[in-house]
């Protein structure tokens, strides 16, 4: 039996009449009694008995239809997969994310996400730059999130939006807490640094090369995240991203903006060969929606 020969038997079954079965399919009778006749000359006996205008099952008939209404429920699954791939509203997808994007914006946008598309599943990964980028070449994963990433060959960038690095101390580090404080200001303060060879850290480096300022690194640290930590329990100060600096932690964190500001951008990346499912498409999306209401 072929496929539509099965979806016609099961609606002619279930409902009995050739006018019902053509409503339910949306088709013409003629069309139904078509192809119910091309079924049963294929399988070489009759499926239903004409009694009366009716059709009534033959007892091969009811042999079939218990491993036809089988047939016919993965087809209906197929059917509503195929629509909500479509449609985006099932589907994988695969994040590579930097530690700080990746502790309260990334978690915020995914449960969010998925109160909307239930169907759709998530594997993410926290990796550094490098490591992000060697991920997406390397088709381990179809998305990554990243701070202000050069251009890179084959590599495509959605805009997410931008951000400034802060200060981040306590209380009476740096007089009035309303005013914003220039790099100058952290000489001869406990800092903490962050050891880093990223595009993020890059930024900051620079801004500090040019002003020839050098800072007391008294702990250095992976991650923007530990860096706040230790400043929240009252260890020293340090730059971190607006990100890092608005996320939950220890102790009553002053954030102190810094004049100028050193700006940087948020964007998504994945390969320009290697077009997005419409789920993928639909988060990069979403993803910016996020963080532009996280930031505001």
């Amino acid at each position: 039996m072929r496929l539509r020969h099965i979806e016609v038997f099961h609606a002619v079954y279930t409902t009995g009449t050739v006018s019902s079965a053509a409503k339910r399919l949306n088709v013409s009778q003629p069309s139904i009694s078509k192809v119910l006749h091309h079924a049963e000359d294929q399988l070489g006996y009759p499926l239903f008995d004409r009694v009366k205008g009716k059709l009534i099952p033959t007892n091969e008939a009811h042999v079939l239809f218990n491993e036809v209404h089988k047939v016919y429920r993965q087809m209906r699954t197929l059917q509503a997969k195929s629509r909500n791939l479509r449609g985006g509203r099932s589907g994988h997808v695969r994040l590579a994310v930097m530690p700080a994007l990746g502790l309260n914006i990334l978690p915020l946008a995914i449960a969010s996400f998925r109160r909307q598309f239930p169907e759709i599943t998530f594997d993410v990964q926290t990796r550094h730059y490098d490591d992000l980028v060697k991920s997406l070449n390397e088709h381990e994963d179809d998305i990554g999130l990243a701070f202000n990433p050069p251009p890179q060959e084959g590599i495509q960038e959605y805009d997410f939006g931008s951000g400034e690095f802060v200060c981040i101390c306590n209380e009476g580090d740096f007089g009035k807490s309303d005013r914003k404080i220039q790099l100058e200001e952290l000489e001869g303060k406990d800092v903490i640094g962050i050891k880093d060879s990223g595009p993020l850290a890059e930024i900051l480096y620079s801004s500090l090369l040019d002003r020839g300022i050098e800072l007391n690194s008294v702990v250095t640290v992976q991650t923007y995240y530990i860096a706040k930590n230790i400043v929240g329990y009252g260890g020293g100060v340090a730059i971190v991203d607006q990100v890092t600096a608005l996320s939950e932690g220890p102790g009553n964190i002053m954030i102190r903006e810094i004049d100028p500001p050193i700006l940087y951008s948020v964007k998504g990346l994945y390969l320009e060969n290697s077009p997005l499912s419409t789920a993928c498409r639909n988060f990069l999306e979403f993803f910016k929606l996020t963080y532009e209401n996280y930031m505001s």
